[in-house]
């Protein structure tokens, strides 16, 4: 390694480093004691948390670091959640910690799509009077799981023969992104409990891209007499696939300041002096003086079972380390002992995988703040404990809030995981277009790494976006300019910056496409524009830079049908009924006049207005009211079916579909998340959600049936099937009963919706896309880590029946996080 690069990385990386280090402002008020009816309240003792509450189900408690009751879900060895929590930072890349105690899925070392694992392989061990313990269940061993046939490059572990240790009796496993909190049920005279966690916070994009990750083993002796012992961390490192390399060199990694001792290991080199090595990380240990190393542990159960006397020899053809730590602890004593890993991946292939010859080369932004492996260990050891108190301060601001049900509270903080697992940012220069800004570079989530992969899918990002522009705006506008510099020339918005759907490699960044759902692009290109306008971007410079290509967009969408009349035109799919709409199942399908689609264009119509009127644009201003007008009368005339509008109605064919779509008003939710003035009549909008809550919602037990006939009756429709609902659009119709003055109601429908989720199906860091149609089950059908499930972040809003920007003022729920989570200045 060029010695003179890693002290120029280090004190570039330093430079900026204490705006994030420093300890937290004091909050101005105290703690708060409560629980809910039915939730038990319990204290940690010397625990992390409570384990003798139940489990996979939402409870309430007292929790190591915070000053009030905080409210989670306990899974264990019997009710394991599908996922673990990934562990990672923004544009980082993450790795999985599943319940089990294994590694899961991995993409640090960029291997995206496929991704590698799961890793199916243990990382803690601990020995004491001449026995050791796998702190594992070795007997959940997971297979990859994917919905695009797409199978793993590598192959994952199978099997895990731990005849030979002991394993933990029980695993209680509390995740509250990016914290996961593991407490092992063992026979041994030591307790051990695990605080794993990698740095996020809210509104502090520099310290979110670090690339690592610190495991707080907390060691008590139960015992009444002195005990001798040591506890072993193993960690995988890259493949030979993801270093393109045979050989891996290995440093120590002194950090005297830090107290930091170690190994830096290598792997491969990029084409890019700047960025080699190709894959790199550390393993380090904090602040302790009896440190061995060594090669890794994996699963080789009789290597575990020594790790008191010796660790296995690090190969120079393997990429894996471990660490051990050896200790003495007296009668009831107890001690921590930190390991730290860092990573440095820099570049990613558009084509998914580092062995891909697919694609373009991406550079990742996190790889230009954070210069080396090394350099993100040194910082992140001496910055650890003020980013851990900084994390339990933001999500203590979300425990503490009292117009939070505590469910909500939890799901919340959970649900902030999936910028982790979808976002991906690349500097700017090529293969990115000249338009990219340096400091923007472009940044975009992944619809579905393991079933759609493909970047920026534009209404994912109209369902998902909400907490990206509340938290970390700058990553919101960098994706505004991608789609505006996208933008075809006729208006059409992109529907993708690169993926499957559009037959290009699956995480470029350089390859947009039209798509096939030309009729909703622009609603959600304008409700993305309007959302960062709302929250940030009041200055007549973002109007200026935004409002012609929302125009232009405007223009193209109300002319798909340019045979029809006006009025019937703004609620229409395009001529030919050409592609589809968000539900795009062929049964039964979408002609002619829509109602769901309707409301949709109506609510781009008013935000245009408003942006028309903003720019000084009279005269497209009025055409603007002109269109609304005639859409919302043609909307009454031709598709009101007394107490629901028709689902579809192509008069020169006559086809028309009079189920009750228990989405259609997704129009209104939106006027009423943006402030705007109604898209339907009140009474109307009244009457039909009473006609939606009788037969639609009334026909599910966790959500609302897509469909459903006007007497109640199940509508067995083709295509997704009778029960099926999508998880984003029960919420957006959650929210339109709240808006309209059935808050409970509103509240009950989401809850549901997420207790199926988390509770009943634990998919709490698996998110969803389809629930199954053929029975009402609420399973998954399809989807993994669907980043269109941060639709939830739009709750706290609808809960006080405000417009999106009332959490961004003073004394609202993101203003207050993002204050907890900021250092001192």
């Amino acid at each position: 390694m060029d010695r003179r690069r890693f002290v120029c990385d280090s004190l570039i990386s330093l430079a900026g480093f204490s705006r994030w280090v420093s300890p937290p402002a004091a909050k101005g008020s105290g703690p708060r004691t409560w629980a809910a009816p039915g939730i038990p309240v319990d204290s940690p003792g010397r625990n992390l948390f409570p384990t003798n509450l139940p489990g996979s189900e939402w409870v309430q408690f007292s929790a190591a670091g915070f000053s009030q009751p905080v409210t989670g879900v306990i899974y264990r060895k019997s009710q394991p959640a599908t996922n673990g929590m990934p562990l990672g930072g923004i544009d980082t890349g993450c790795i999985d910690l599943e319940t089990s105690g294994l590694w899961g899925y991995s993409t640090i070392f960029n291997s995206h799509v496929p991704r590698r694992g799961p890793l199916n392989l243990p990382f803690l061990g601990l020995s004491v009077g001449g026995e050791a313990w796998v702190l594992c269940d070795p007997k959940q061993i997971k297979q990859y799981q994917t919905t695009d046939g797409v199978l793993p490059i590598e192959s994952y572990n199978s099997e895990l023969q731990f005849d030979s240790v002991r394993v933990p009796k029980e695993i209680h496993y509390w995740g509250h992104y990016p914290i996961a909190d593991t407490q092992f049920d063992t026979d041994a005279p030591i307790r051990v409990s695990l605080r794993a966690w990698s740095p996020f916070i809210p509104g502090d994009i520099e310290a979110s891209l670090l690339p690592g990750m610190i495991f707080e083993v907390h060691l008590q002796n139960a015992s009444a007499s002195t005990q001798n012992g040591a506890i072993a961390f193993s960690f995988s490192g890259p493949t030979h696939k993801e270093t393109g390399a045979d050989q891996y060199s290995r440093q120590p990694l002194d950090g005297a300041a830090e107290h930091l001792t170690g190994v830096v290991v290598n792997g491969g080199w990029t084409s890019t002096p700047m960025m080699a090595p190709r894959a790199s990380y550390t393993l380090g240990v904090l602040g302790e003086v009896n440190v061995r190393m060594g090669g890794e542990l994996g699963k080789d159960a009789e290597a575990w079972a020594k790790i008191a006397q010796q660790l296995p020899e690090a190969a120079s053809n393997h990429g894996g380390s471990s660490a051990a730590v050896d200790f003495e602890l007296a009668a009831g004593a107890d001690r921590v002992v930190r390991f730290l890993v860092t990573w440095h991946s820099p570049q990613w292939k558009g084509g998914g995988h580092p062995s891909s010859d697919q694609g373009g080369t991406f550079t990742h932004m996190y790889a230009l703040r954070y210069r080396s492996a090394r350099a993100a260990a040194l910082l992140l050891a001496h910055g650890h404990a003020s980013l851990l108190d900084r994390i339990l301060a933001w999500q203590g601001a979300i425990y503490s809030d009292p117009a939070l049900p505590g469910w909500l509270q939890d799901a919340l903080i959970n649900n902030l995981h999936l910028i982790t697992e979808t976002g991906m940012w690349a500097a700017g220069g090529p293969p990115l277009p000249d338009w990219v800004r340096p400091e923007d570079g472009l940044f975009g989530m992944d619809e579905c790494p393991r079933g759609c992969p493909q970047i920026e899918c534009i209404p994912c990002s109209f369902y998902g976006n909400i907490p990206v522009v509340y938290f970390f705006p700058e990553l919101a506008l960098s994706t505004l300019r991608g789609y505006k510099g996208y933008m075809y020339p006729e208006g059409a918005a992109p529907w993708i910056f690169g993926g499957v759907t559009g037959a290009t490699p699956p995480l470029n960044m350089n390859t947009p496409t039209r798509g096939y759902q030309l009729t909703l692009n622009g609603l959600c290109y304008a409700a993305m524009v309007d959302r960062y306008a709302l929250c940030w971007g009041r200055e007549k410079s973002f109007a200026d830079e935004f409002y012609e290509s929302v125009k232009r967009n405007t223009i193209f969408t109300i002319n798909l049908r340019p045979e029809y009349a006006p009025g019937d035109r703004v609620i229409s799919m395009p001529t030919g009924n050409e592609g589809t709409e968000w539900f795009e199942a062929g049964k039964p399908g979408w002609s002619g006049m829509v109602a769901h689609v309707g409301g949709l264009h109506l609510a781009e119509l008013r935000i245009t207005q408003k942006m028309a009127e903003q720019a000084g644009d009279a005269d497209f201003a009025r055409q603007c009211r002109e269109w609304i007008e005639a859409g919302m009368n043609s909307m009454e005339t031709k598709m009101w079916a007394g107490n629901y509008y028709l689902n579809f109605w192509e008069p020169e064919t006559g086809t028309k579909s009079d189920l009750v779509f228990g989405y259609q008003m997704d129009g209104q939710w939106v006027a009423d998340f943006h402030g705007l003035a109604p898209v339907f009549r009140p009474e109307r909008v009244k009457q039909t959600l009473a006609t939606i809550a009788r037969c639609n919602v009334a026909l599910s037990k966790s959500g609302a049936a897509n469909y459903a006939h006007a007497d109640g009756s199940p509508a067995p429709v083709g295509g997704y099937g009778t029960y099926s609902y999508f998880p984003p659009e029960v919420l957006m119709l959650a929210m339109t009963y709240m808006y309209a003055g059935q808050r409970e109601f509103g509240l009950d429908l989401a809850r549901r919706c997420w207790h199926n989720i988390t509770c009943a199906w634990r998919y709490t860091w698996d998110a969803p896309n389809i629930m199954r149609g053929d029975e009402d089950t609420g399973e998954a059908v399809y989807g993994h880590d669907y980043y269109q499930d941060m639709m939830l972040w739009s709750l706290p809003a609808a809960l006080v029946g405000e417009p999106m920007d009332v959490v961004v003022k003073p004394g609202g729920l993101v203003e207050r996080v993002l204050a907890a989570g900021q250092s001192k200045g």
